[in-house]
């Protein structure tokens, strides 16, 4: 390829006069040839192969025995971080309910509502994940109404939506009944957040 650019450079013309023998440039002393490649024969590469009868008769079980005891420390995981995840949502909810005992004081900003939003919006981000579907709904909804809400205003139903989060929070581990409760109130709840939405 050089060669190729090298000759289709314009030379100079010398005078026909001077006898001089046309001088061709050799490259080679710049530019080095390539190495050949050396390579080992297929032949040498030595194929480790293992018949099904030479294996360790534990090797096949190892694998399945070491799946199980994987299984069972994430199983134990879990079950260690359940235990926190009550502690956890409690502790979210007494946020929520701080933040809302201060947004209702007479002098409440916009800030005050935020942080009851901010807490709400965590919890339910949070609640599914701790094992408490209905409390994910409330706090959805509660967001939801928070987003349309100047201080002052929606204090019942703000305040209906954090009570409903400490019943729900409450109620859990009662059976079929709690759950069927909580999801009555949600269905409410939700309703009465659409309107107040649909109006503003």
């Amino acid at each position: 390829m050089f060669k190729n650019l090298l000759t289709a450079l314009p030379t100079r013309r010398k005078s026909s006069n001077t006898n001089t023998a046309e001088v061709t440039i050799d490259i080679g002393r710049v530019i080095k040839p390539a190495a050949p490649v050396q390579t080992r024969q297929a032949a040498e590469i030595p194929i480790e192969t293992h018949e099904p009868d030479t294996m360790e008769p534990d090797t096949m079980g190892s694998d399945r025995v070491g799946t199980e005891i994987l299984g069972s420390l994430a199983e134990d995981a879990v079950d260690s971080l359940s235990g926190q995840f009550e502690a956890w949502m409690r502790g979210d909810l007494d946020a929520l309910v701080r933040a809302w005992t201060v947004a209702r004081g007479a002098d409440a900003t916009a800030e005050d509502y935020r942080a009851v939003f901010t807490a709400a919006h965590n919890i339910k981000g949070a609640a599914n994940s701790y094992g408490y579907p209905a409390i994910a709904r409330l706090c959805g909804s509660l967001s939801r109404l928070l987003t349309e809400t100047r201080p002052g205003e929606n204090a019942a139903l703000i305040n209906l939506h954090v009570e409903a989060c400490r019943a729900a929070f409450n109620s859990i581990g009662q059976g079929s009944d709690g759950l069927s409760i909580a999801d009555a109130v949600c269905e409410a709840l939700e309703e009465r957040v659409e309107l107040k939405v649909a109006n503003a």
